[in-house]
This record gives C-alpha cells, sequence and structure tokens, in this order.
C-alpha cells in the first residue's frame, strides 16, 4: 500500500480512548511511519537487557512513562522518542491518536500516537535500546510470520499471538505493541490474528 494511501486513512479513523474511570493513562509510545519506495515502513525499538524491567529485551515502539511534567500523554511520546532515538517530532507529520490500551494484570494503560516521516531520519539510539530497524508493511502482512508464543511473568504462563520480525534471530512482536501494530494493518484492511482481543501486555 502507498504511504499516502495508509496515513489518510489513519486520518480519517474515529479513536477510542481509556474511560477515565478506567484509570489514568500511565505511558504513550509513538508509532512512527516513512515512506519507502512503493510502500510504508513501521519503525521498531529491541529494548536493551535492564534488571528489574519486565520488558527489557522486548520489541516495542519508542516511548515510555508518562511524567508529571509533561504537558499530555502526546508529549510524553514525542519526548520519550527524542530521548531513544534522537528523532524529534516536534514539527513532524501528526497523523492520529490510535485506540487506548489497558493491561488489567499490570495496570499499565497505554496511549498510541501516530507520526509521518516523508524521508525517514537517521537514529542516535539511547542505552535502553538495543536495536532499531523499520520493517515494510508487506513483511507485518506476511502471514508466514505469525505465530504463537508462551509468555511468562505476574501472570504466569499464556500463549498469545505474535510476529516473528527477526526470521527467528530474536524476540517475537506481541502485546501491547502487536495491538497497537493491529491497528495500524486494519486501517490498511488487513487484520492480525487476535488483534482486537485484551492481551497481556
Amino acid at each position: 500500500m502507498q504511504s499516502e494511501n495508509l496515513v489518510e486513512m489513519l486520518r480519517n479513523r474515529r479513536s477510542r480512548l481509556l474511560d477515565p474511570d478506567a484509570g489514568a493513562l500511565t505511558a504513550a509510545v509513538v508509532v512512527l511511519l516513512r515512506g519507502a519506495v512503493g510502500e510504508v515502513e513501521l519503525l521498531f525499538l529491541q529494548r536493551a537487557q535492564r534488571e528489574g524491567d519486565p520488558w527489557s529485551g522486548h520489541i516495542g515502539f519508542p516511548g515510555g512513562k508518562i511524567d508529571a511534567s509533561d504537558e499530555s500523554p502526546r508529549h510524553t511520546a514525542i519526548r520519550e522518542t527524542r530521548e531513544e532515538t534522537a528523532i524529534d517530532l516536534e514539527r513532524a507529520d501528526f497523523v492520529c491518536r490510535l485506540d487506548d490500551q489497558a493491561t488489567h494484570l499490570s495496570k499499565v494503560h497505554v496511549a498510541g500516537f501516530v507520526f509521518y516521516l516523508a524521508n525517514g531520519s537517521d537514529l542516535t539510539l539511547n542505552h535502553e535500546i538495543r536495536n532499531a530497524f523499520w520493517l515494510p508493511l508487506s513483511d507485518l502482512m506476511d502471514e508466514n510470520r505469525y505465530v504463537t508464543t508462551t509468555v511468562t511473568g505476574e501472570w504466569g504462563a499464556r500463549e498469545v499471538c505474535a510476529i516473528d520480525l527477526l526470521d527467528g534471530n530474536g524476540p517475537v512482536l506481541w502485546g501491547l505493541t502487536y495491538r497497537f501494530t493491529a491497528q495500524v494493518l486494519s486501517c490498511a484492511g488487513h487484520e492480525l490474528p487476535g488483534g482486537s482481543e485484551v492481551q497481556l501486555r
């Protein structure tokens, strides 16, 4: 799909925001799109291994916890993206806010914001990020990459839907990042397995 078409579809979608009675937002992430030859790409990060961090080593989007000093969740997402990748989104093309995501077990409530870069940007990763990579939309739609995996944590061990982005050479995409990705792909007319279901992360 051409990047312009996907961006326009995302702009026109209606977002479901978290009911304030369900709890306050605790974090915000950026789903960063860039134009590429023939299609659009998404930026994914592999977080560094950090003791005490339950998501260390996992694949995610730029983002992090909302600080009291942040003007808004969107400001959090922009700040965290700049800290983690050196990409400044202050003047970038803001596309839309995705449906908020909540987890019942960890009480993590996350807002997702989509930005578009026409020509991409150089990355400078901080100590929290091990690796970063741009992935074409077609790879995310490749059903040969769809797997189920067992995740463990405070909930015990559960089987969840996931995407093998790294051809078996790294962690799979699952949880909140999977659910935000599912929203983007849905606008492109592609549904991920279990994409709209509540998962554990």
